[in-house]
This record gives C-alpha cells, sequence and structure tokens, in this order.
C-alpha cells in the first residue's frame, strides 16, 4: 500500500529531478548550481523545441519568497546573454525574451499560484511528491498547478538515500580520513545513536533528542545543542547569538585530529544531560 513520505533533503529532490529532466520534461541540463553575483540557480536548462533557457528553482517546503528569488535569477540572466549561451555547448539562435522558470516543491500556497498566472514572464509551479509502495520500490509524482501535467518517476528508494558515501563525496583526502576516524571512535563510545547523513552535514540523535550536528565541509565542525556545556580546554566558541546550525545551537567545535577525544567527551555530556 503506498504511503506518502518527506524527502530527506532539497539536495535529494534536486539531483533525483536534475538526473531525469529528459525523461520528465525534455529539457537538456546546462548547468547545475550555477554562481553568478551572489546568486545561484538550481539548475539551468535548456529547452531544445523552442531554443529557450529555463531556470529550476528547488524548495522541500513552502517558501513565500521563492518567486522573487526566481525573478532576480532571470533578471540575472537577461542582463549577461552572452555570458550564458556561452554554456551552451554548440551555437543556436536563444529566444532570451521567453526565458522561462521553473519551481518545483511539495507546496504553493494559493497566493503563489495566482501570482505566477499573472507574472510577465513565463512560470510553471510543480508539485512534487514522493510516495513508499514497499521497503525498495517507490515513485516521484511531479503535477503543474495548472492541472495541465502529470509525471510519474518510478525509483528504487534506496538509490536516492542521502548516505556516508553521499556525505564524503568530492572531500579532501584529509577531510575524509578525519571524518571516519570521528565516527568510528563515536560509535565505539555509544550504541544508541541515530546518525542522519545530510548533503554536508550528520544530525546525531539518541532517543529522538538532538545531541549535535556535524558539519561537514572544508573544515569539520561540530554544533552542540546545550546551554551547559563544561569546556574545560576553551576549544569551542559561543554560537548561541548567530543561526549557524539553527536557533537552538549553543556551541560550535572544529575538529582535528588531536582533540577527536575531547570532542567525544563533550558529547557524552550533552548525552548525558538529554538522555
Amino acid at each position: 500500500m503506498r504511503k506518502k513520505i518527506p524527502f530527506d533533503s532539497e539536495y535529494q529532490l534536486h539531483n533525483l529531478t536534475q538526473n531525469h529532466l529528459k525523461e520528465l520534461f525534455k529539457l537538456k541540463l546546462v548547468a547545475s548550481e550555477i554562481q553568478k553575483d551572489d546568486l545561484r540557480f538550481d539548475n539551468l536548462a535548456f529547452d531544445e523545441k523552442t531554443n529557450t533557457f529555463v531556470i529550476i528553482e528547488y524548495k522541500n517546503e513552502l517558501n513565500l519568497n521563492v518567486l522573487n528569488q526566481v525573478q532576480e535569477y532571470r533578471e540575472l540572466l537577461l542582463s549577461k546573454p552572452e555570458e550564458y549561451a556561452d554554456l551552451l555547448d554548440d551555437s543556436k539562435e536563444i529566444d532570451f525574451k521567453n526565458t522561462r522558470v521553473m519551481i518545483i516543491g511539495p507546496e504553493f500556497s494559493k497566493k503563489q499560484i495566482e501570482e505566477s498566472e499573472n507574472l510577465d514572464f513565463p512560470t510553471e509551479l510543480y508539485v512534487v511528491s514522493l510516495f513508499k509502495e514497499d521497503e525498495k520500490n517507490g515513485y516521484v509524482l511531479y503535477e503543474k498547478t495548472d492541472g495541465n501535467f502529470t509525471k510519474r518517476l518510478d525509483i528504487d528508494l534506496d538509490s536516492i538515500k542521502l548516505t556516508k558515501n553521499t556525505l564524503l563525496e568530492n572531500k579532501s583526502k584529509e577531510i575524509i580520513e578525519l571524518y571516519i576516524d570521528f565516527e568510528n571512535k563515536l560509535l565505539d563510545e555509544f550504541d544508541d545513536l541515530n546518525l542522519k547523513y545530510l548533503v554536508d552535514a550528520v544530525s546525531i540523535k539518541a532517543q529522538d533528542k538532538y545531541i549535535c550536528l556535524v558539519t561537514v565541509k572544508s573544515s569539520i565542525k561540530i554544533i552542540f545543542y546545550t546551554k551547559q556545556l563544561e569546556d574545560s580546554k576553551n576549544e569551542t566558541r559561543d554560537i548561541s547569538n548567530i543561526t549557524t546550525g539553527g536557533e537552538l545551537a549553543d556551541y560550535e567545535l572544529t575538529l582535528n585530529h588531536e582533540n577527536i577525544d575531547y570532542a567525544i567527551d563533550l558529547i557524552k555530556q550533552v548525552y548525558d544531560q538529554k538522555v
């Protein structure tokens, strides 16, 4: 029996859809996460039938600012047509005027749907839903809000899971070795932790209570969810007044090979407080 389930992250939705753009929407992927002038398009695609660019934005939850966001993206593209034309691997007569926008997410407000229909450029909203049929099989349903498009994509649920391999993909050798050393020692110490792999982070819980978040980028940082942390070595910094790690985050430790054991001692403190 089918069951609707959430995507684990925006990355999961983004990656799955861009890998099937041709199958789903008859579009050619030009670039992913293209960064220009402090703006980043999730996907830039090309419609070879109409010779137009298509800007694609993914959201994993309702976002009330997304129409303003994609309007900025489109204005940037139209202001620098030569730069974007150079991204294509062949010479085409591009119809920039009709550059359109697609927004793919699980929910849109009634106001957003109405506003999208009245914009002065082509804007398409697609409601996306993930369904589980059994432990292995599922499918994704893409439904355009105007009712003129429905597409089902059958998937192997294991193929879209975020794993340790996903987390460490494209990381430096040093970061990979440091993270693996840390995780091995952590799991040797605790037998009831729940590690949920995200794109560039690992959320660590015990009995459904947040213990810490470990971000894995060009460095590894452990973000603690507690207001009482005895840091005898003064290796953490207070982040309670900034947004890093979410509004409940209080302390942050930069991990290295020398302080792994100390980091685990700090995690024990939080564990003992909450569990």
